[in-house]
């Protein structure tokens, strides 16, 4: 495919192809989620070193997300997707073999390095394939794939440890992540290196790795990923605490929700800009976590996780959708990696937060306390907004 001539449609086979593939490594990497905090505990780490390797993970990844900007961008993002999502459901085998604490946080910092770039490129590959005037709606739909895997995913691996063990589910999921990158053989795609730049990595500049014109955007992300790091990690200990059966269903309804409403978000964003779904966004985000918070029966948790699917859900793709409209089609990696460094700077906080604050005080003021940074995540995006509008006024942009 070349990348300097736009679809002429959304549903190109490419397309779906990509999104297929997706589909299947992101339910293959779901299953492992929310089992790594229990099977830390099993290995006998206390609710708080569960949380660090839980986070852990998560910074790897930042840490590797602007290396990850450089390859997709240098290098054919098919091949390199391919090399890295395999390596991806390698090191994820690699969890069945740890025999304690000790050799887990090694595999788990490997496993965020890798996942690192193999996230990346997949966006940015993904994007090559969406007209700009459908972005939104477009990168909504690779997101619905990250959804349903954390959907599905989860409720695969609960259902595999209930009946085999921890090791079985890894394995698999492991497989699953390998199967699906050897399925990118069969994807159409020609690279064409980027003008005056070339295959490798020459010389490289400190943009070349982040976008610092995106750093809001860092911001943004960060602070509505928090939510999503704690629930992600702790929803089956946090309903195995208070007693709530059928906790998995969080993860049902989150993403059954996102799937009915971000296509419709997507196009909106597209149509009316990013702030009308982020601002509200902000809001149903922040409710969700206060509902968890005080939580003691399935119901709410449910109507919080319908809450939190239309916020975060919605807001996740305009965010990223402005940073891939602000850079060049050539830098479209570095503007995928640059708005990942916050989702991962967020998930990091929510996953050590979650484990160092309920494990000093309770999951109520661990899920209250990622609400309210949220909260000021809506203030600060207020404020943003008001301020770049002004300026768009002044010099007439449409970015």
């Amino acid at each position: 495919m070349d990348t300097t001539t736009k679809p002429v449609k959304l549903w190109s086979a490419g397309f779906v192809y990509l999104l297929t593939v997706g589909t299947i490594s992101a339910i293959s990497f779901g299953m492992i989620g929310p089992l790594i905090p229990p099977y830390a505990v099993s290995l006998g780490a206390t609710l708080s070193l569960a949380g660090l390797v839980a986070g852990i993970f998560s910074f790897a990844a930042l840490i590797g997300r602007p290396f990850a900007s450089v390859i997709g961008d240098r290098f054919n993002k098919k091949h390199m997707l391919m090399t890295f999502m395999f390596l991806n459901g390698f090191s994820t085998v690699l969890y069945a073999l740890a025999p304690n604490i000790t050799w887990l946080l090694p595999i788990r910092i490997l496993h965020g390095l890798i996942f690192s770039v193999s996230g990346t490129i997949n966006f940015s590959l993904g994007a090559e394939y969406i007209p700009r005037e459908r972005l939104g709606e477009g990168i909504g739909f690779i997101g619905i794939t990250m959804i349903i895997g954390m959907a599905i995913g989860p409720n695969i691996g609960i259902f595999i440890l209930e009946r085999f063990s921890y090791q079985v589910c890894f394995i698999l999921s492991g497989s699953g992540i390998m199967l699906a990158s050897t399925l990118l053989f069969a994807l159409k795609y020609k690279y064409n290196p980027p003008p005056g730049r070339g295959m490798g990595f020459g010389k490289l500049r400190f943009n070349d790795l982040i976008a610092v014109e995106l750093m809001p955007n860092v911001i943004f992300a960060a602070l509505l990923s928090i939510g999503t790091g704690l629930a992600s990690s702790y929803m089956i200990i946090f309903g195995s605490e208070r007693g709530i059966g059928n906790i998995g269903l969080y993860f049902v309804v989150h993403a059954i929700v996102v799937l009915i409403t971000r296509p419709m978000i997507g196009r909106m964003t597209d149509r009316k800009g990013v702030a009308y779904a982020i601002l509200p966004g902000y809001i149903l985000a922040a409710a969700a976590m206060i509902i968890i918070g005080a939580s003691y029966s399935l119901v709410p948790i449910l109507f919080a996780a319908a809450l939190f699917a239309i916020g975060a859900g919605g807001s996740f793709p305009a965010i990223q959708t402005d940073c891939l409209k602000r850079l060049d089609i050539s830098r479209r990696t570095v503007a995928t990696g640059t708005y990942l460094i916050g989702f991962d700077i967020g998930m990091t906080i929510g996953q050590i937060m979650g484990g160092v604050v309920s494990d000093a005080f309770n999951f109520r003021t661990a899920f209250t306390g990622a609400g309210s940074l949220m909260f000021m995540g809506f203030v600060c995006y207020f404020l943003y907004n008001k301020k770049t509008q002004k300026e768009k006024a002044v010099t007439g942009s449409d970015i």
